[in-house]
This record gives structure tokens, sequence and C-alpha cells, in this order.
């Protein structure tokens, strides 16, 4: 079974199931276990850190109820927490899909609460940063982002990699209500790639660094001196596009 799932990271310890913490695959395992025999793993196509949410987290199990989908989405989403929804199911594939298989393309937003006095609908979703910020600086750094790069200067000491170059296909800032949402899209991310590049470009936002420095520390490699991790609760998995012959672009799932 193919799942997408949306949740808020704040209550778990990332995505990755951990022997006596909370995690979001965890509490998806204590939910099949409820309607299938036995132990069941489910697979996700991003370990997610501590904190950190998604809309379009794109997993896997194996079942063995003749389940219509709709109705195996509707019983899991009866057995999660509130915080954590299925939000659809399908059989694309059965045991032949991988969710660390076929991706074309991931999709993270970062958002920003730039009011004076934050906002406690967003208190759990964003960063809170006021004071002003140089958006046009910020696109231009962004800017330095897209196209195939070395980016092992952004990645952290996570999983190993075959490789660090990535290409990013999208780097983008949207002004939204009382803040700002940066999004970026890629073939793939390093272990947090993404939270160091918004905090390199809140540097440049507050006039700590110039726009062009930003290709300067990819140029510099491992480790970037003194770059600032933007702190994970700002961050989002909006989702994982899937190309033949399994394909799914969860970003837009209804």
């Amino acid at each position: 079974m193919r799942l997408v799932v949306a949740y808020e990271g704040t209550m778990y310890c990332g995505w990755q199931l951990q022997a006596a913490e909370p995690t979001v695959q965890g509490v998806l395992e204590a939910a099949f276990r409820q309607l299938e025999p036995g132990p069941r793993r489910v697979l996700g196509a991003s370990r997610t850190d501590q904190g950190v949410h998604a809309l379009g987290q794109v997993a896997w199990a194996r079942t063995e109820r003749a389940l219509d989908p709709e109705r195996y989405r509707d019983a899991l989403n009866h057995f999660l927490p509130d915080d954590v929804r299925v939000r659809s199911c399908d059989l694309a594939g059965g045991e032949a899909f991988h969710p660390l298989k076929g991706v074309l393309e991931k999709t993270y937003v970062y958002r920003v609460d730039r009011g004076a006095v934050p906002d406690p609908r967003l208190r759990r979703i964003a960063l809170h940063r006021p004071g002003p910020l140089d958006l046009a600086a910020m696109r231009e750094g962004l800017g330095h982002l897209l196209g195939r790069h070395d980016f092992a200067a952004l990645g952290g000491a996570g999983s190993p990699r075959r490789t660090t170059v990535r290409t990013v296909t999208e780097a983008a800032l949207r002004e939204v209500e009382g803040g700002i949402e940066l999004r970026l899209s890629a073939d793939g991310f390093l272990y947090h790639m993404v939270r160091h590049a918004v905090g390199l470009l809140l540097e440049v936002g507050q006039g700590r660094r110039g726009p062009e420095e930003v290709p300067r520390v990819l140029a510099e490699g491992p480790p970037a001196q003194g770059l600032p991790l933007a702190p994970a609760h700002g961050l989002c998995l909006l989702g994982v596009a899937y190309g033949p012959p399994f394909p799914l672009d969860s970003r837009h799932v209804g």
C-alpha cells in the first residue's frame, strides 16, 4: 500500500523509528498493527528531522487485508493521533514500489513569521524573525542555488551519501500573510541542506552577507564556517514527485 502522509512534527523525534522516543514512522506502524496481523514496517521517502513537518510524505507498507484504499485510509486515520493523517492510499506498484526509488523531485518550504509580535497560530510551523529583510538580495542569493552543484558545504554530519552533488530545480521566495516562504525543489537533499540554506539566506536578508557570498560558501566545501542552521519547526516537506512506472506527485494530492 502506498500512502501520502501529512503530519505536524512538533511532538515527534523525526520520521525514523527510535526505540524509546515517539516518531512518525512509529505511530504509523502502530496503526497498521491494529489492522494487520504481526509487525508491519512502514518505509518513508524522507527522514524528516525532529520538529519538521510534512504535507506530502510518501510511504509504503505491505498489506494483506483486501480493503478498498479509501477505506484503508480511513481505518488508519481512526487509529492515528490527530497530528498525523494519511491523506491518500493506493495500490500502485504493489511490492515493486519503493518510496526511495524513482524520485524525480522533492520540495521543501520554510516559513518565516515577520510580524513584530509572533502570530500564535504559527508558533509551531514558522520561525519568528521580526525586523527588516532585503527580499531582493535574498532572491538574488537563491538564484545562486539553482542548477547542479556540490552542496557539501550545506550538508550536515548525517547519513553518508555516495555524492553530495544535487540539482536544484526551483529556488523561490514568496510573500505570504505576515511573512515569507522559501521554497526549494531538487532531485534530492543532503541532511540539513535546506535548513543551512535558509540560515544563509536570512543572513543575506539581514545584510550580514552579500548575495554573492552564496556561491563562495558552496565553493568552500565542508565544513562551511559559521553557517547558521535555521530551526527545524519552520520546515515542511511539501511533497515528492515520482516518474514511471509508478508516477505520483504528492505535492498535488487533494
